[in-house]
């Protein structure tokens, strides 16, 4: 058996809530179906640079944050939303941050994984209708939420945090919404939301390619 330790610096405390499980299912899920060995699965970690890094640039402060937790973790994912421009993205928020990482002779043994949507993180808990009936509880179809029928469709939305604080506005209805956030909900829809349907969309699809090869580079899966 081989443990596999799993980091995340995110963009935001909320981020975090979504993406720590549906990163942990992801990894999971290749383990379960191309592992070459048996693999203990540790909880995603949530970096988070020390004070005395927190108004250094962005990739200072994702190294520090590294740097806190060496030994813990073989796959750091680094999540920046896209706003529109996936590869800007990648060039300016994600790889300075790799570079550094790259440096660090105590890293050395771990992987960086990119984690960008194309415009927020949640419009990865869009793509699967049922996921959201599940977590806010409602019968409500996908037109009744407000949301894209088609996963890939997501990636067109402007402004998916919108979206998604409308389908639960119509989910909960008006009085109950003043006790509901979204950001209540986001570990249950993480934990739902159906892997295959989000495979359809490409931000989602490029990032599990980038995972598989990590994992494959570190003897893990075949």
């Amino acid at each position: 058996m081989r443990y596999l330790g799993l980091a995340l610096f995110a963009e935001g405390s909320t981020d975090y809530r979504l993406l720590g499980r549906l990163l942990y299912r992801t990894v999971e899920n290749l383990c379960v179906f191309h592992a070459n060995d048996v693999v203990e699965i540790g909880d995603v970690r949530e970096l988070d640079a020390p004070k005395a890094y927190q108004d250094g640039n962005r990739a200072t402060r994702i190294l520090e944050a590294a740097r806190q937790d060496i030994g813990a973790f073989h796959i750091l994912f680094i999540h920046a939303d896209a706003n529109g421009d996936a590869d800007r993205a990648r060039q300016e928020r994600i790889e300075p941050a790799v570079r550094l990482i790259r440096q660090e002779e105590r890293l050395t043994n771990t992987h960086s994984v990119a984690v960008v949507p194309v415009r927020e993180t949640e419009a990865w808990a869009l793509a699967d209708g049922d996921a959201l009936r599940g977590a806010f509880g409602t019968i409500l179809d996908d037109e009744g939420l407000g949301i894209p029928a088609r996963p890939q469709e997501v990636e067109r939305l402007s402004e998916p945090k919108q979206a998604l604080d409308h389908a639960l506005r119509e989910a909960v209805g008006g009085r109950r919404r003043r006790r509901h956030q979204v950001t209540t909900y986001l570990n249950a829809i993480g934990e739902r939301v159906d892997l295959t349907r989000l495979r359809a969309v490409p931000a989602y699809r490029r990032f599990e390619g980038d995972l598989r090869a990590a994992l494959r580079q570190l003897g893990y899966i075949h």
